[in-house]
């Protein structure tokens, strides 16, 4: 019988249409308390009290960006091998985007070619943590200090994942987060930044609403007759967001588990599969297998064999420097030419049994 298995599937709780009708005709349907009880949610299991819930993982980004002191004229590092989202906000904001070349077993940034990058002008490093995997931040953490250089971690693909026993957001000076519909958790649309330090809390509570912080208010009063000294953007949670994501995170240690043993299943499966090549990942790391990502020759083969089996396979984020709004920072990289040809994400997530997995690796088998 044929299968139905997407590659990402919307987990919701049966316990989200009580509280979103509550929500919906309590009167307060902005940011109001439902976000402040989803923030101090997501803050306790992140294990950082300096956290600031927005509208995206995107604006997330722009606001960590500002954080960083990027401006005009400035280089920033970033990887070609994520969604437009990590990298679009730099140009709009004037930054000039040098590519950082990946490893061929990771997809992520190679930190042994970090160095030959970084001029005088360069101002951060854009790091995403690739579908669910750990980049190796200890080593780009030691060259971003070595040159002053702030360190922004993309981790829409890694909530709840550990790099060597530290969760997630904790470790680079800003760390954004992504709950969109096909996360591990989702709010709707939502996103979360995750910084070091209290001015760098405040400063990006004033950024992503137009200004001000609305724990900030002098006045007592209307916000609104307060001074406005930074500019800022609409970008806030709404209470009709945070009380979806609420009810998510009652349940964040199953799902999470779920792609997790998922992801440690395809591995036993496939290590020794010739042709099948695996990403390498540090054994003190807990990653999250967002998608599960091998890497093959015949990739166009094998993604019409197991749609012939109704299981979706794809490239998620086609390498950024391929469209033409890269243009300018286009230069050879051959880490990110050898991976982004072989890479194919397959389904990991808790709607994904094992029976599933062991069927998709057949297909796999007889298709090599």
């Amino acid at each position: 019988m044929k299968k139905n298995i997407p590659l990402f599937k919307v987990f919701m709780p049966e316990t989200v249409d009580k509280s979103l009708l509550e929500t919906l005709h309590s009167g307060y349907i902005a940011e109001g308390p439902k976000v402040n009880e989803f923030n101090d949610i997501v803050s306790s299991f992140l294990g950082n009290k300096y956290t600031v819930p927005m509208n995206s993982c995107t604006t997330a980004l722009t606001v960590s960006y500002r954080l960083a002191g990027i401006e005009r004229g400035d280089e920033v590092i970033s990887t070609p091998l994520t969604c437009v989202a990590t990298n679009v906000p730099l140009l709009l904001m004037g930054a000039k985007i040098v590519w950082a070349d990946c490893e061929k077993e990771t997809g992520m940034i190679d930190p042994k070619k970090l160095e030959e990058i970084i001029t005088n002008k360069t101002k951060a490093i854009v790091v995403l943590h690739k579908d669910g995997n750990l980049a190796k931040m200890d080593e780009i953490m030691a060259i971003a200090k070595k040159h002053n250089l702030k360190v922004i971690e993309d981790a829409a693909h890694t909530f709840g994942a550990k790099y060597k026993g530290k969760k997630v957001g904790n470790i680079g000076d800003y760390t954004c987060f992504s709950f969109q519909a096909i996360k591990h958790i989702t709010t709707g649309d939502g996103g979360l930044l995750s910084v070091k330090n209290e001015e760098d809390y405040k400063l990006g509570r004033k950024y992503k609403w137009l200004g001000l912080d609305k724990e900030d208010n002098p006045s007592g009063g209307n916000i609104w007759l307060n001074d406005i000294t930074i500019s800022g953007y609409k970008g806030n949670m709404s209470d009709i967001s945070a009380s979806i994501g609420i009810e998510q995170m009652k349940h964040v240690d199953e799902i999470l588990s779920k792609y997790h043993e998922n992801g440690l299943y395809y591995e036993s499966l496939l290590k020794d599969v010739d042709g099948v090549g695996l990403i390498s990942r540090n054994k003190d790391d807990y990653p999250t297998f967002w998608t599960y990502v091998i890497l093959v020759e015949n990739r166009n083969k094998l993604i019409k064999a197991l749609a012939d089996e109704g299981i979706a396979a794809s490239v998620v984020h086609p390498r950024n420097d391929n469209y033409s709004i890269f243009k300018e920072s286009k230069r050879e990289l051959t880490g990110v030419n050898y991976f982004s040809e072989r890479e194919l994400s397959l389904p990991c997530g808790w709607w994904v049994n094992k029976e599933d997995v062991e069927d998709i690796v057949k297909i796999i088998k007889d298709n090599i």
